[in-house]
């Protein structure tokens, strides 16, 4: 998890408050997919307005572009759910001591936004074992896994068909619900996958399920996660409740330190390792 690792696409990152972890997340050992309308990035979060074209000189008039864009947005979304993780940047050398300012486990910025101001912690998970989990989880519905592509792009687009532009060919050929899958397929990419620049240096990975159920998802990590970094702010006691929900599951546990302004791994403490917990238990006992 910390030494010797060059594979940068090996684990994935995911940010929590400490309650988060502790009375949902490690306790039911899931993580719950949120509704793609509810994230923090007004791109997402608000209604996407669509034109319409015809490459067959359909009669366009026939159409209320207000209410077919409405309707277009809320199909791609009402249903569609994801779950956020960060990434290592590459390349990796090995060497822990050189690699931290490039591992997905010591963003400030990310420990300030989800991880209650560093009181919380960062779950680290098996990309390849999350990625199984998702396929195993969800296979009647359309799931996608993927790194997401940073680039500024204006609302203004040209004539050539583009995402937030409806095919009234294939609409009309197809159907409403017919129609939103086609659109899907096209664009999933830059429509999922895609965020303006300044969102860059969160270097996101992302699952993304589009389900036909209004009711909350859950997605199962108990053969993925493999160690919980606790932040530097986390609370002795507040780390020590998380222990037990762990140590049967085979989870490494990690304190993040910051030292003159950056960041470090709290190798002092050997109660961060389950072995050393048991041992320190057990000559507690006998004293």
């Amino acid at each position: 998890m910390i030494y010797g690792l060059r594979d940068h696409e090996r684990y994935v990152y995911h940010y929590t408050k400490l309650a988060t972890a502790r009375d949902f997340i490690l306790k039911n050992r899931s993580l719950r997919l949120g509704s793609f309308a509810n994230t923090n990035d007004p791109r997402e979060s608000k209604d996407w307005t669509f034109n319409l074209f015809s490459r067959k000189g359909i009669d366009l008039g026939q159409h209320d572009f207000e209410k077919t864009s409405k309707w277009l947005s809320a199909a791609l979304k009402s249903n569609t759910r994801l779950l956020c993780f960060s990434l290592d940047r590459p390349p990796l050398t090995g060497d822990h001591t050189k690699d931290i300012f490039s591992r997905g486990l010591a963003k400030p910025r990310m420990w300030a936004q989800y991880g209650g101001t560093h009181t919380g912690v960062c779950l680290v998970l098996d990309r390849a074992k999350l990625v199984e989990a998702v396929e195993a989880t969800y296979p009647g519905s359309i799931h996608m896994c993927g790194p997401v592509q940073y680039k500024d792009q204006s609302f203004i687009r040209s004539l050539d068909p583009h995402e937030f532009a409806i095919d009234v060919d294939q609409l009309e050929a197809l159907g409403q619900p017919g129609y939103v899958g086609a659109h899907l397929k096209a664009h999933y990419k830059t429509l999922f996958f895609s965020k303006l620049m300044d969102w860059r240096d969160e270097s996101e990975w992302r699952i993304v399920v589009f389900a036909n159920t209004d009711e909350d998802l859950f997605l199962p990590i108990e053969n993925s996660l493999v160690g919980v970094i606790h932040g530097a702010s986390t609370l002795r006691k507040d780390s020590e409740s998380l222990f037990g929900l762990t140590d049967s599951w085979g989870v490494e546990h990690m304190g993040l330190r910051w030292n003159n302004s950056a960041p470090w791994y709290d190798l002092g403490s050997a109660s961060w390792s389950a072995s050393d917990r048991a041992i320190q238990a057990r000559l507690a006992k006998r004293g």
